[in-house]
């Protein structure tokens, strides 16, 4: 009998020696699964939620444009003359910007004969925008010098244009800005009578890439 209760003691003694290290490797798991919920994006109350990512505003910008108004003549500077009589022409025909922009358009006249406006136009008015005439400001260009215009009726714009001195051009400077719900297709004329037909009102008048273009804003 002495000899059974020594073997049952040592197996109590060995059982109660395993219990505390089996507690012990439990807690190490359920600790371990704890760890790893929170690396794997588990909620905790010191979080900070990341701040919503931001689309920058266009920045409006200034865009200068250089147009020559050319005589209808068969002789002058290159570049400055169509060689077809009663054919003045603008060039380039075709301007682009973006809306909200301020466009600095800077057109050099070499067309040395005045075509005056029908009397109550208001096509010799500047619209629009702000004009500068060889440096000068101004906001009309009479009868007497008006050789053309660059006009844009549908976005309120109107640029008179003074015949250029004996030999020499003109420099017309119109600063403008485009409305940003104006975005779109439009087409630029030009009003005064200097067409190939009689009333003036033809020929080049009427001719895209002469004295009629396109304005894209964008």
């Amino acid at each position: 009998m002495k000899s059974v209760k020594n073997i049952n003691s040592r197996i109590v003694t060995a059982a109660s020696r395993r219990k505390p290290l089996q507690m012990i490797g439990v807690g190490l798991i359920v600790a371990t699964v704890a760890v790893s919920a929170s690396a794997c994006g588990g909620s905790s109350a010191g979080a900070t939620a990341a701040p919503a990512a931001t689309t920058a505003a266009p920045v409006a910008k200034t865009v200068n444009i250089d147009m020559i108004g050319k005589i209808d003549a068969d002789k002058g500077p290159t570049g400055t003359f169509t060689s077809k009589e009663h054919w003045p022409a603008m060039a380039p025909s075709d301007v682009t910007f973006a809306a909200g922009d301020t466009v600095v358009l800077t057109i050099k006249e070499y067309d040395d004969a005045p075509t005056a406006l029908p009397a109550g136009s208001p096509y010799n008015a500047v619209a629009g925008g702000t004009m500068t005439l060889d440096g000068a400001a101004t906001t009309t260009v009479s009868n007497e010098n008006i050789a053309h215009t660059f006009s844009i009726p549908e976005l309120g714009i109107n640029v008179p244009l003074s015949k250029a001195p004996d030999g020499g051009f003109s420099t017309t400077v119109f600063t403008f800005t485009v409305a940003k719900d104006k975005a779109g297709s439009y087409t630029w004329r030009c009003f005064t009578p200097c067409g190939g037909d009689p009333k003036g009102m033809g020929g080049s008048m009427a001719t895209k890439d002469w004295m009629q273009g396109n304005v894209v804003v964008s």
